[in-house]
């Protein structure tokens, strides 16, 4: 996730052998160079999602812009 646009990344493969990962928003300048796809969520939590049956889960920015645009029996709450 990129924390500001969501689930926005695209990746490459990289000159050292590993892959480069980016956001794919054209106003979006953020680069990493280590894997976001797969590795566990850095970012603050600042939302809490809650699920249709009743599970809760504390997410960042990006991953609660994300889950506004995907979850349809639940909310997302600051």
């Amino acid at each position: 996730m990129c924390p500001e646009h969501g689930g926005t990344l695209k990746s490459r493969a990289s000159d050292t052998g590993g892959f480069d990962f980016w956001c794919a928003d054209f106003t979006c300048f953020n680069v990493w160079p280590y894997d976001r796809l797969d590795a566990a969520c850095t970012e603050p939590a600042t939302h809490t999602v809650q699920a249709d049956n009743g599970d809760r889960y504390v997410v960042c920015d990006g991953h609660a812009l994300t889950a506004s645009a995907q979850v349809t029996d639940g909310q997302v709450l600051p």
